[in-house]
């Protein structure tokens, strides 16, 4: 058994290296999320070990740690191909496989999805793997409160790469996470309950016992949190040893459930460049394998934006830059580098942020919340209820806003427009160029009748001679007599060019 079984690791290990190969050399020329995918080959191809897809159903959430997943259910050919025109998307679909059971562009979906299919489906196992991001999403809470321990066909797999869980626990947290995650202590713990809860007397001394258990845990490792909601804890597991992987979700698979297990694992895991610099190499832009830079390209209007707020926040101490998780994309470092006491980044929670900037604005304060288009349709509610409602002056700054090709189906910023204007008193702001940004950034810092939509595109910011800014006030920019062109924003470009 044991000669076979490292056998089976030989082979596991080799399949691994091949792997981090072509997910380097693709996103190297097609950009994409190589840094939580780098992170996960070791997991992923241990999943698919033990368990059998399509009938055990895998879900990732999000799905921007899929591509190992991608490369192993009849996707490996056309892998060249991701995030490509006609080529395979960059998160978990549907349409796109039988393996991918719920599409995943937006994090937090996965644990509700997962827990309608695991009571639908009784039969197979069903996988959530969740980063330790997602995990705190509101909407995953909610999940894990509801489960209350009701899906015995459930693994919920964290991939922690980045918080502190666990980090003050070291041997002691090897030992009684072992112990206590055991088929035989388990198994044992459930026949000692079941005997020794007979009468008040037993009760009491199967209490105490619990007690006693509850509290070495909650010293030593984060397995109480998981047993509250009513799962078995299992790790932490080195998430780059296939020894411990496959050793955990064989106990995983063959235990009642719903079970929790707890994966290490290191981001960028084999490329160097990736490992030091985990931020950059989140999501990048193709960039060169030897030195793991990007081609320097023209300034974006997400730079645009962040220059300029670091430059109103020098004169103007109630500006507050908030953002969710995304603060190099919006284009904030240097804003939180030099305000660090007026910036916030929330996370994945688009509603909180909403609501507090709302906070905010109630005491005088000028808050910019930057998030993707896409992102800001989760708080649509608190857009209406604490906004919309009070009339408060919170500026949005919608980024990638428009066509953002191949991010996906999930991340086209096509809708913010339809739903803004259906809420009353939200104006929307659609800047043209350089020049028009930064002349509505000065006028949002000052505007005091509500709230405020500013929509910027992913692209190289663009300038025009065109008159200076006027709110509610079109601009002519060429006489004619036979055509009218209306156009908005960056689509004032596609019609001068």
């Amino acid at each position: 058994l044991i000669w076979i079984k490292k056998k089976i690791i030989k082979k596991l290990t080799i399949k691994s290296n091949k792997i981090r190969k072509m997910i380097i050399e693709t996103v190297s020329k097609n950009g994409g999320h190589i840094g939580p995918n780098l992170g996960v080959v070791e997991l992923t191809l241990a999943i698919h070990s033990v368990f059998d897809s399509p009938k055990d159903k895998i879900l990732f959430d999000v799905g921007h740690q899929s591509y190992v997943h991608k490369i192993l259910t009849n996707r490996k050919e056309r892998f060249s191909t991701l995030r490509q025109r006609h080529g395979i998307g960059p998160f978990t679909d549907r349409e796109e496989s039988p393996h991918d059971h719920f599409i995943s562009g937006h994090a937090g979906s996965a644990l509700s999805a997962g827990f309608g299919i695991a009571v639908a489906n009784k039969t197979n196992k069903v996988i959530v793997v969740i980063g330790d991001a997602s995990i705190a999403n509101g909407h995953s809470l909610e999940a894990l409160n509801n489960m209350e321990g009701r899906c015995e066909n459930l693994i919920v797999v964290l991939n922690d790469n980045d918080m502190s869980i666990g980090n003050n626990v070291g041997s002691l947290s090897t030992f009684f996470s072992k112990i206590m995650g055991s088929k035989f202590y388990l198994e044992l713990r459930s026949d000692v309950e079941g005997l020794v809860r007979k009468g008040k007397f037993g009760n009491r001394i199967a209490d105490i016992i619990g007690r006693v258990e509850h509290g070495v845990k909650t010293i030593v490792a984060p397995a109480s949190i998981s047993e509250l909601l009513g799962f078995k804890y299992i790790g932490p597991i080195d998430g780059h040893s296939f020894e411990e992987l496959l050793s955990a979700l064989e106990k995983a698979k063959n235990l009642r459930g719903p079970i929790f297990l707890h994966i290490k694992t290191h981001k960028g895991k084999g490329y160097l460049p990736a490992e030091e610099n985990p931020e950059k190499f989140h999501g990048i832009s193709p960039f060169n394998i030897n030195s793991g830079e990007t081609p320097v390209g023209n300034v974006s209007y997400s730079k645009v934006f962040g220059d300029k707020l670091v430059e109103m926040g020098k004169n103007n101490s109630d500006i507050y830059a908030l953002c969710c998780g995304m603060i190099k994309g919006t284009g904030l470092v240097d804003y939180f580098d030099q305000y660090k006491e007026r910036s916030y980044d929330m996370g994945i929670a688009e509603g909180h942020t909403v609501t507090f900037a709302g906070g905010l604005a109630t005491q005088g304060k000028i808050p910019y919340v930057a998030i993707y288009s896409t992102f800001l349709q989760r708080a649509y509610s608190q857009l209406i209820h604490d906004i919309s409602i009070q009339n408060l002056s919170v500026n949005f700054i919608l980024d990638r806003a428009g066509i953002v090709g191949e991010d996906g189906k999930t991340h086209q910023g096509l809708y913010d427009i339809p739903y803004l204007l259906s809420i009353p008193r939200i104006n929307i702001l659609a800047p043209t160029t350089k020049k028009e940004l930064e002349e509505i950034l000065d006028f949002s810092s000052t505007y005091k009748k509500g709230p405020l939509a500013i929509r910027i595109p992913r692209d190289s910011a663009w300038d025009s001679s065109s008159p200076t800014f006027e709110f509610g006030k079109w601009k002519e920019i060429e006489k004619g007599s036979d055509t009218l062109i209306l156009a908005v924003g960056s689509m004032v470009k596609e019609v001068e060019n």
